[in-house]
């Protein structure tokens, strides 16, 4: 099918092209308390074709492009009729002009995962296992779970002879724990992996427990005001994403980031820790990890903030054309290094710690981010107390210059930092 599509390209209009072909096979199955209640297999086989068109208007050079699907099931006639459409529409297309990779003579490798070593389907055992290896609670426990497990193949071939491909394997588990009080809670969690990893699995599943547990106990909600926060839990990436937005090649060229190379992102008298940014093609367990992006452009470990100051973009080649920097190809795992701080020192004086929230967002372009709140605990300085309710609301730019990151860490879906984030005299809007 490939060389059937690549040889209608080679014969139509189109400048330059480019062929992802994506194979996934893929185990599901849905439980219902600790019961299988459905399982599935899936084979699926996909083909997105990117043509692109060169022209020139009053003296401005263009680069139009447009992308379909080719579904294994077409024949020549309507894949021709695909085509002609998608280089119809790029010829429409102004983007500004940029170059696609070049060929290299390189090998790359799969994306190292211990579910090649056997069938997708003889994982799934292992995986409920770990799933419910601590869940033994008398009042609460996991009410649901679904289980997908992916083996992915991946083929990048570009007009440009650039012909590489290679193997990757995603998992993903969504599981809901309850816990019964005088009313029933639900807490929601996805976790993503590549590798076979009971620990962390069931690690998850314990500490989830437990957070239903404090969460169906918890009836306080704190007055409005000022506390000093620590941020835990997931809401830690979705803050420190902010650093990986601001330096993206794309949003720098859209002027949506007003961030230039050398600048120092947290100030020049930064009172708390400084941010150290990289990011990781190869960030273990993550199911973003690869040896290439889509545009065939390998990909390597990069540093992009060191000590508060920004050293690199980082982005795609369109945008790193555009910007006339380096491209370091569409890496999607980032890591924090960790701060100064114990979890334990940051909480010596009165605190307010947040865990879950209902909706936590994190705004790039402002800066603002908050969420409402479903768990979290307050320390007086004496007692501590577990609360619910109410609103988080902040904005990065005004405190990054003083806040601190944790020597603990924490890693899941493509990231890799600090377990929390202490700041200070942040507004909660309660009672």
């Amino acid at each position: 099918m490939i060389n059937k599509i690549k040889k209608i390209l080679e014969n139509s209009k189109a400048d330059e092209y480019k062929i992802v072909e994506t194979k996934t096979n893929s185990e599901e199955l849905f439980l219902v308390k600790k019961d299988i209640d459905m399982t599935r297999s899936k084979e699926v086989h996909h083909f997105k074709v990117t043509v692109y068109k060169n022209f020139e208007e009053d003296g401005i050079k263009y680069k139009g492009s447009s992308s379909f699907d080719v579904h294994p099931t077409m024949n020549e006639v309507e894949i021709n009729k695909s085509i002609e459409d998608g280089i119809f529409a790029a010829g429409f297309v102004k983007n500004e002009y940029y170059e696609i990779s070049k060929a290299e003579d390189i090998k790359i490798n799969n994306v190292k995962s211990n579910f090649s070593e056997g069938e997708l389907s003889e994982w799934m055992t292992k995986l409920i296992a770990a799933l419910y290896k601590n869940d033994n609670e008398v009042k609460g426990g996991i009410n649901s779970a679904e289980i997908f497990l992916n083996k992915n193949y991946k083929r990048i071939i570009g007009s440009n002879g650039t012909d590489l491909s290679y193997e990757s394997y995603d998992g993903m588990i969504e599981f809901i724990t309850t816990w019964k009080e005088t009313e029933e809670i639900e807490l929601y969690k996805m976790l993503t992996f590549s590798n076979y990893d009971a620990k962390f699995i069931s690690d998850t599943v314990k500490e989830m427990i437990f957070l239903a547990k404090e969460r169906a106990n918890a009836k306080d909600t704190l007055p409005s005001g000022k506390y000093n926060v620590i941020l835990s839990g997931e809401a830690v990436k979705e803050v420190l994403s902010y650093y990986v937005d601001k330096s993206r090649a794309a949003n720098v060229y859209n002027k949506i980031s007003t961030l230039q190379l050398g600048d120092l992102i947290q100030g020049k008298n930064v009172k708390g820790d400084l941010i150290n940014l990289s990011l990781d093609p190869e960030l273990e367990n993550s199911v973003y990890s690869a040896p290439i992006d889509d545009d065939g452009v390998p990909l390597q470990k990069v540093s992009i903030i060191e000590d508060g100051e920004l050293k690199s973009y980082h982005g795609d080649l369109r945008y790193s054309y555009y910007l006339k920097t380096k491209a370091t190809g569409d890496i999607k795992n980032f890591v924090i290094e960790p701060g100064s701080k114990s979890l334990e020192d940051m909480k010596k004086e009165p605190y307010v710690e947040l865990a879950t929230f209902s909706d936590f967002q994190m705004d790039s372009i402002t800066g603002d981010f908050g969420g409402e709140i479903r768990l979290g605990w307050y320390f007086d300085g004496k007692t501590t107390t577990k609360i619910t309710g109410g609103s988080l609301n902040g904005n990065i730019a005004n405190i990054h210059g003083d806040f601190y990151l944790s020597k603990e860490l924490q890693s899941g879906d493509g990231f890799s930092g600090p377990k929390a984030i202490e700041m200070f005299q942040l507004t909660i809007a309660g009672k």
